[in-house]
């Protein structure tokens, strides 16, 4: 018997055979809402929203759509999210990373290049809720409002002007001693389009052993012992006067907050009838602008003392005076400094100018070993990040060991942030001048300190290789 099979019913049977593959392709679609959302969400909000610091939101499917081309293209040369360090050496475990995985900038790419679906409006994550452009962001870490915030007297930027260092102090003058666990600079909202970077500097009395370290530690000829807290009371008769340009004590760049000392049972020192004042690196933009930067301290309880004392050291600063860049060159600079004592180095900062471009930080031990600590293989000056190691990996060296930096300047027409390579360029504190150095917050410990943490962190590696086998 001949079976004969109607054009209709062929249909049907192919619509059978097909529909299942459909079926399974659509759910294997890479969209918006269930794919890419959560990743802006996570990864580009905190600047890529309404009343954020970028130039345009991120945070719906209409607000992306425009810019697929432009986010492919920044996500695959690893520009955005702003994230400079070299992933493949050095120490890659960051409290505060917001780089994107090689497998989420592959999505991404692989949902632009299949025409950037939507997909289903249930599928979104819950829109996360950002806190307003005037709460501190150390205060959910910290869970209450700063202890006392410092505020610059009003200053005005030209519309057109050089590059302008405005030197100033706050007020209040600290009422009493206190320990701080936490700080965090930053200029209002308004003047965040002219300011650079703003140095929060303290003007305090100093004992003369306290002193003589902040002075000495490059050669490692001091006693760290002279930094360790105590409730001792100080005669008041032997204290120096303040250093008449301060010591740096918490810092703003486009990139970094502030500095966090509690982690790691360490605080900055605040001493009764000491000044707050500020360095800020100001750029005109066209337009008068009003000038304020502040700055907030979260203090440890009242009678609580931190282990240690933290400090703020900028690696390689005095070398820097030696930079000599002639015209259309890239220049190497290296610079050491030697550790006095054990020390625990809590975060990685390179800074340079126009033609920064590229710094590496190391460390060699007294037995002669090297540890690349990081690298930024292509430094940008308008990203000044801050690289703030994980309390389980942040370095802790021995006593004698010395940090190496090398900078790498590039004053060519390759650079394409070059404002001009006809100039011989050397020192200085303008943009178009350079520097070479790394802010750095270090916390030097005992010795019995530095032996405990060393044996806890092998025995943690031995446990993790033990549980993988």
């Amino acid at each position: 018997m001949r079976v004969v099979i109607g054009a209709f019913s062929v249909a049907l049977l192919a619509t059978w055979a097909v529909a299942p593959v459909q079926a399974q392709t659509r759910s294997e679609a890479i969209t918006y809402a269930k794919d890419i959302a959560p990743i802006f969400q996570e990864r580009c909000e905190i600047c890529h929203r309404a009343e954020g610091m970028a130039p345009m939101s991120l945070a719906t499917y209409s607000e992306v759509r425009p810019w697929v081309k432009a986010i492919k293209r920044k996500v695959e040369d690893r520009d955005m999210p702003p994230w400079y360090v070299d992933k493949t050496v050095g120490i890659q475990k960051f409290a505060n990373d917001r780089s994107l995985s090689d497998r989420e900038i592959s999505l991404i790419a692989r949902w632009v290049d299949a025409g950037a679906l939507q997909g289903n409006p249930r599928d979104l994550p819950k829109p996360k809720v950002w806190p307003a452009d005037d709460v501190w962001q150390f205060v959910e870490y910290f869970g209450r409002p700063p202890d006392l915030v410092v505020k610059s007297p009003d200053y005005s930027m030209p519309a057109v002007s050089q590059d302008r260092w405005w030197e100033t102090r706050g007020t209040p003058n600290i009422s009493e001693d206190r320990w701080v666990a936490g700080t965090e600079t930053r200029p209002v909202k308004r003047s965040r389009k002219v300011v650079h970077h703003a140095t929060t500097m303290l003007f305090q009395k100093e004992t003369a052993e306290v002193r003589d370290f902040l002075r000495s530690a490059r050669s490692g000829k001091v006693d760290p012992a002279v930094l360790y807290p105590s409730d001792k009371a100080e005669d008041p008769a032997k204290l120096l006067d303040p250093l008449p340009s301060g010591q740096a004590f918490s810092e703003w760049a486009v990139g970094k907050n502030g500095e966090l000392y509690i982690e790691h049972d360490a605080g900055q020192f605040l001493r009764a009838g000491s000044e707050i004042g500020w360095d800020i690196h100001l750029n005109a933009t066209g337009e008068e602008t009003p000038v304020e930067v502040e700055t907030a301290f979260w203090f440890y309880p009242k009678g609580k003392l931190p282990k240690y004392r933290a400090m703020m050291s900028a690696f390689g600063y005095a070398k820097a005076y030696e930079i000599d860049i002639p015209p259309g060159q890239v220049s190497r600079l290296e610079a050491y400094t030697t550790l006095p004592a054990p020390a625990i180095i809590l975060n990685f900062q390179p800074h340079m100018h126009f033609r920064g471009k590229a710094f590496t930080m190391e460390a060699i031990l007294p037995d002669g070993r090297t540890e690349v600590l990081n690298s930024v293989p292509q430094y940008r000056f308008n990203w000044h990040i801050n690289y703030v190691y994980a309390k389980d990996v942040a370095p802790v060296f021995p006593k004698g060991t010395i940090i190496k930096t090398t900078a790498w300047h590039d004053n060519t027409t390759a650079n394409k942030f070059n404002p001009d390579p006809a100039q011989w360029v050397t020192f200085g504190q303008r943009s178009v001048d350079e520097m070479a150095h790394a802010n750095e917050v270090v916390v030097y410990i005992s010795e019995a300190d530095y032996e405990r943490i060393i044996a806890e962190r092998k025995k943690a590696a031995n446990t993790t290789q033990q549980q993988q086998q």
